[in-house]
Formats: C-alpha cells, sequence, structure tokens
C-alpha cells in the first residue's frame, strides 16, 4: 500500500524520513518532484498521481511484502536528498547520465522513452524531418533546450530556417503555428499530445530523430535499501513491460505510448 506524506507537514514537524531506520526493511521511500504534471504531480485530494507514480504503484501491487511512500521534493534537491537517505528511490523521469551512473542505481528497465518534435499544423504534410524546416519559420521558446539544440543546428548550416521567440508558454507558440505566423514550433511531444487533445487541436508530431531518444528510468540510493529495493523491483518492471501494463498506463496517463522507442517512433 503506498502512502502519501505531506513534504508541507514534514517540515514543520522537522520530521526526516529515513528508509534506512526501518528495521524490517520493508518500507520504501520514493522520492519524487509531485509538480511536473503529468508525469508527476499532486491530485485534489492531496495525493501524488502521474504516470511515474502510477508506474510505483503497479510494482506496488505485485510486492504484497514492501510497502512505498511518496516524499514530494523540489527537483532542486532531489539528488541531495537520495544521497542523504531521506528516501531509497526517486520515481520523476530520470534520465541516465555519466554523472548519475557513477554515484545511484538505475533499474534495468527504462519505464518511458523521451523525445523532442516537431509541430506543424493539423494536415500539414511537407514536413518530416529537420531538413524539410529549411526556409521555413519555426516559433522557439527563449533559452530553451530545444532553442539551444536548433540554433546551434541553424549555425552549421548556414542558418537555413528562419526564427521567431516567445515565452515557450505552450498554448501561445501553438497559436503562432494555427495562425500562420509560424510553420512548425519544437516542443515535448507528451505535453503537446496531452495539450492538444483536451482543447481538440489537430496537429502534426514529427519526432526529431536526428537529436535521439532519451530513457527515463527508476534510481535507486546506492545503499542497503536501495540496492535491496532495486533486486525487487527490476524484475517486476520488466513483467509490467511485457504484459502492457506499463504501455497501458503510459496511454492513460501521458494520452500515448511512450514505453519503447519503436513506440515513440511510430514504428
Amino acid at each position: 500500500m503506498i502512502r502519501f506524506k505531506s513534504a508541507l507537514l514534514a517540515a514543520l514537524l522537522g520530521i526526516i524520513v529515513c528508509g534506512a531506520s526501518d528495521a524490517a526493511g520493508k518500507t520504501y521511500y520514493v522520492g519524487t518532484e509531485a509538480a511536473y504534471a503529468p508525469f508527476n504531480y499532486v491530485d485534489e485530494a492531496g495525493a501524488v498521481d502521474g504516470y511515474d507514480a502510477a508506474v510505483v504503484r503497479a510494482i506496488d501491487e505485485l510486492l504484497p511484502d514492501a510497502e512505498f511512500e511518496f516524499v514530494p521534493t523540489d527537483w532542486s534537491a532531489i539528488f541531495v536528498a537520495l544521497e542523504s537517505g531521506r528516501f531509497d528511490a526517486i520515481a520523476s523521469t530520470i534520465s541516465r547520465t555519466e554523472e548519475r551512473q557513477k554515484k545511484y542505481l538505475f533499474s534495468e528497465e527504462p519505464y518511458l522513452y523521451m523525445a523532442n518534435a516537431i509541430i506543424t499544423k493539423g494536415g500539414r504534410t511537407d514536413i518530416k524531418g529537420v531538413k524539410d524546416l529549411h526556409g521555413k519559420t519555426v516559433a522557439l521558446g527563449i533559452g530553451t533546450a530545444n532553442t539551444l539544440a536548433l540554433e546551434k543546428y541553424n549555425e552549421e548550416n548556414g542558418n537555413p530556417i528562419n526564427v521567431i521567440y516567445t515565452d515557450g508558454e505552450l498554448s501561445k507558440t501553438l497559436q503562432e503555428v494555427i495562425n500562420g505566423r509560424a510553420d512548425a514550433f519544437l516542443a515535448n511531444p507528451v505535453a503537446v499530445t496531452k495539450f492538444t487533445k483536451e482543447q481538440g487541436i489537430g496537429v502534426e508530431i514529427i519526432i526529431w530523430r536526428e537529436r535521439g531518444v532519451g530513457a527515463c528510468y527508476l534510481l535507486f540510493a546506492n545503499s542497503e535499501n536501495g540496492r535491496k529495493l532495486k533486486e525487487l523491483t527490476d524484475p517486476v518492471l520488466e513483467k509490467l513491460k511485457a504484459d502492457g501494463t506499463l504501455a497501458e498506463l503510459s496511454n492513460r496517463y501521458l494520452g500515448a505510448d511512450y514505453t519503447s522507442e519503436a513506440a515513440l517512433l511510430g514504428e
């Protein structure tokens, strides 16, 4: 059974959650940002929800001898909190980096794949990749990772793409494309899929393949509890992926199946 501990209450009472203090070794604490919908957030009832949380809950259901408790934590402090023992794992769309591999343990299976995408008006068929943006106008949010990547691409290729800048707010940037001021914009396809489905807006989503695809993992502390939790979790996560549970959860929370690279790329 998963319980939700209020971060505010913990701060007021001065409580420091420590998985290592659980003598029975059956309660595991899971850190999550809980502020990055639809991946992780706090719902109206005050419970942690989102795709990340749903994956943890599905794991919990198959581990009757283990109990999971979420610990909402600001992103700026989440890795420090893991290292200090406030929790045993993180479920918060964590990607693998060389630096993180030196400090923490990753689940063997990724549970989510992420990529960046070119977004055009629904029904448009002339843009299939970044080279098709040559001679066209792209709306970019100031200072975003996508913007920096496209600016670098532009610079390396003789500036073939026209750029207009926005504040990065999804609805405003989308409006530039719908109104015809821009031919496309760049964004996370998960956020775009969710927003446009809710708003009833038709768009074309083309994965920017040249930027590659990234995988997200559960992250575990390099501690006794962290290692034990990884040992318990890995085969369960593999089962949930194989039996379609992860795909179902991805469709429910994210609007499409992002649980494999092939599914993300529409292959």
